[in-house]
């Protein structure tokens, strides 16, 4: 407005050929369209619309502008909003929207887009007509590059967030070709980028199918540009934790023209994929055709599909590509802990083959951090992750053999709501890949500075091999940890300390990790594991499991494990061994207790109550020696 303003006041002092020099400069202003511009009009605008000003008011505040018709939102035959478009003088846009239910106002969205019609900026006002939300996207050579979050001021907060960044080189030397067929993946993850496929020059595998390039970036325009949905990577985690032998062949999919699904399965059966993950669907057969005839054409690999989450019977309502008659795909949905289909997950007799848990499972999201995650996705991912552990054993196996070879792991379901019935914890099985990597040695063990002739505690000590623990580490701790638990009569020694040799999969602990390591390492006796880091979540530093947690898990009883990021780890030793010789998982509140919640330099002191409940408890247990 004040550039308009003040050219139109030097324009009338200098004529009309003036006028038409500076024609042009008023031309490269528009196409450069500074970030003043772009947000006073649309602060204007959401003004206008919250006043629900006419449309003489919108072309009088923006001379030369055209608006479009209006067009009214409605569900259910009720009207609860209306759009409009509005051309600017300079051919730059915006997309008007006003929300008012019944005539109460409840949101007004202004959307800024340039003259090649790109989203540039976007403002939110609630109900109040306060600034709730405002974004604004930077594009290179026509590509979106960066989504910048603004404050009130319209100012920026923080980083910006990629869009469509080139992929970090790498390489991948992954054993079973995975397809990821999603929102794409944030492959500037370590955790990503490690697992992608990659050619014998380094160059990934996968494309985006809705851009038409060669970047699957995690983005998913579902509602607006300005909030893209972030699905992939959070996908992408959970298969490339609970099979990280995999090559990751990512795919962003190609809502705007499903027709390329032919394509992009042929794209990932030149690339060498066996097992296609799909957290995607819709209600239209139509959209599918492509696929199907593109499933049919490769039947060397087999598709893994989410049922979806609409809470429905998917044999009376379809969804696709769930309800496609293919003999080489399995349809998943996510099972509740009493064995049911989860809440709103789908079903169905005939087009749901098997149930799987899908609920509260450790991920990560687009920005690197752990979350837990639920829904049918998930489920489906756990059972494309067990499919690609299935064939690093049996590569020979045909896309048939290995759905039927999943399928025999299933065990009943209750209730008449899949075909086949459920897979109770898909990270459990078919591990013989890893038991047959377990290499056991025994390293030189050490004699302790506290054989003072009271009671020996003797656990057997295991260091996974490339987890960041060293032997002479292990032994320094140990004597520390030990110091903190002589002064209850109890020396702490070494039974062996042994070196297990494993695959990558099995250096954090989990419980499916933890179950498979504790039945081939020195079973039956206490142990105490140095593994690199944790998949839980909450990530404890170290866990241990007494009688309270053993019911579940009676293998791991008496069993610690240390990650080799544990803060003091010479206390949290001693804590973590007097809950395993207490064979109690509770905590106290007593000041500077060894048994608080916090493991802490100022947390050392143990009570002779707790002394003495700890030697009766451990002999009871045949703990002491």
């Amino acid at each position: 407005m004040w550039h308009k303003k003040t050219t139109c006041t030097v324009l009338a002092s200098l004529g009309v050929v003036c006028l038409i020099s500076i024609l042009p400069a008023l031309d490269a202003l528009a196409s450069t369209q500074p970030a003043a511009v772009k947000h006073q009009r649309a602060l204007t605008l959401m003004r206008l619309l919250c006043e629900d000003s006419n449309d003489s008011v919108y072309l009088s505040e923006f001379p030369g502008a055209v608006l479009e018709p209006r067009q009214d939102l409605a569900r259910s035959g009720q009207v609860f909003g209306w759009r409009q478009n509005l051309v600017f003088a300079d051919q730059h846009r915006a997309v008007l929207e006003r929300i008012a239910p019944q005539g109460h106002l409840r949101r007004v969205t202004v959307e800024l887009r340039d003259t090649e019609s790109l989203p540039r900026l976007l403002v939110l006002a609630d109900q109040d007509c306060a600034l709730r939300e405002a974004r604004s996207i930077r594009y290179q050579d026509g590509h979106a590059v960066s989504l910048q979050v603004l404050d009130r001021q319209l100012q920026p907060t923080g980083s910006a967030s990629p869009m469509n960044p080139p992929i970090p080189k790498g390489e991948n030397n992954g054993l079973v070709g995975v397809a990821l067929v999603d929102s794409g993946v944030n492959y500037l993850l370590p955790a990503i980028a490690q697992h992608l496929a990659r050619d014998a020059q380094g160059i990934p595998l996968g494309f985006d199918f809705w851009d038409m390039d060669a970047r699957p970036f995690d983005s998913h325009p579902v509602r607006s540009v300005f909030f893209p949905q972030r699905h992939g990577t959070r996908t992408a985690s959970i298969i490339i934790r609970e099979a990280p032998q995999i090559r990751l062949v990512p795919y962003r999919y190609p809502r705007p023209d499903m027709q390329r699904m032919k394509d992009l399965i042929g794209h990932a059966a030149a690339a060498g994929v066996r097992v296609v993950n799909m957290s995607l669907g819709s209600n239209r057969e139509s959209q599918w055709v492509a696929f199907e005839y593109a499933a049919l054409t490769h039947p060397e690999i087999l598709f893994v599909v989410s049922a979806g989450n609409n809470g429905r019977n998917i044999d009376l309502d379809p969804v696709y590509p769930a309800s496609l008659p293919l003999e080489n795909m399995l349809v998943v949905s996510s099972v509740a802990p009493d064995g049911y289909p989860a809440d709103g997950a789908n079903w169905g007799r005939d087009s749901v083959d098997l149930l799987a848990p899908g609920e509260r499972i450790a991920a990560l999201d687009f920005s690197g951090e752990a979350v837990d995650v639920s829904g049918s996705s998930y489920a489906a991912a756990r059972v494309s992750a067990l499919a690609s552990r299935i064939l690093m054993s049996a590569p020979e196996l045909t896309a048939i053999e290995l759905r039927e070879a999943i399928l025999s792991l299933v065990q009943p379901a209750p209730g008449n709501f899949v075909r086949y019935g459920l897979i109770a914890e898909p990270s459990d099985l078919v591990r013989e890949g890893d038991l047959q990597s377990l290499v056991v040695r025994s390293l030189p063990s050490w004699q302790d500075q506290y054989s003072d002739g009271s009671e020996w505690f003797m656990p057997t000590f295991v260091v996974i091999r490339d987890s960041g623990w060293e032997a002479k580490r292990v032994q320094d701790i140990v004597q520390k940890g030990a110091a903190l638990i002589a002064p209850c009569g109890i020396t702490l020694k070494p039974a062996v300390v042994l070196e297990v040799e494993a695959n990558t999969s099995l250096r954090d602990f989990s419980r499916s990790n933890a179950k498979l390591l504790s039945g081939k390492v020195a079973p039956g006796v206490p142990r105490v594991f140095f593994v690199r880091d944790t998949l839980d979540r909450p990530a404890y530093d170290a866990v241990t499991f007494g009688t309270a947690n053993s019911r579940r898990n009676p293998e791991l009883r008496f069993t610690v494990w240390m990650t080799a990021v544990t803060r003091d780890p010479h206390i949290a030793l001693a804590h973590e061994l007097a809950h395993v010789l207490l064979d109690d998982g509770a905590h106290s509140t007593l000041p500077r207790n060894l048994m608080r919640a916090d493991t802490s330099p100022d947390n050392l002191k143990l009570t002779a109550e707790q002394c003495t409940r700890m030697r009766d408890t451990a002999r009871n247990n045949g703990l002491l020696h």
